[in-house]
């Protein structure tokens, strides 16, 4: 398994790694949905996308979804600390093989919630992608 460059990542092209800022806005509107978009963050970073295979396009999307992913996940730990209180703590006294367990486990969960994320989201992102799209040419 690859292991990032180190930590902080210094948005530009540098020898060993290439790095750039997204902004996300997220507004929730008066009856609880949740909206948002993201640009970059500063023109700088958008030229150091630009720079990059496809336009960064492919490494906005990678980084988006893995952002999601971690926060879905994260909400699921959180209900499951909830849910039984010490979860946490059991989990960090745990054995090798319970830790396996656990995580196998909060997988699934996560897992059963990002998919029925998707299939609610996907109709309405691909109609948004393709209207943006068409309005460009």
């Amino acid at each position: 398994m690859s292991r990032s460059p180190e930590k902080p990542w210094v948005p530009g092209t540098h020898p060993t790694y290439s790095a750039f800022r997204l902004q996300v806005n997220v507004c929730q509107d008066e009856h609880g949905n949740v909206w948002s978009d993201h640009d970059f963050a500063t023109p700088a970073d958008m030229s150091v996308a630009q720079g990059l295979r496809q336009g960064g396009a492919p490494q906005v999307a990678h980084a988006l979804l893995t952002e999601a992913i971690r926060r879905e996940t994260f909400m699921c730990a959180l209900i499951a600390e909830t849910k039984e209180k010490g979860f946490l703590a059991r989990y960090k006294e745990a054995s090798a093989e319970e830790k396996v367990r656990v995580e196998t486990e909060l997988q699934g969960y996560a897992t059963h919630v990002i998919t029925r994320a998707l299939e609610k989201m996907t109709p309405g992102a691909v109609a948004e992608v393709l209207a943006m799209m068409a309005d460009q040419n």
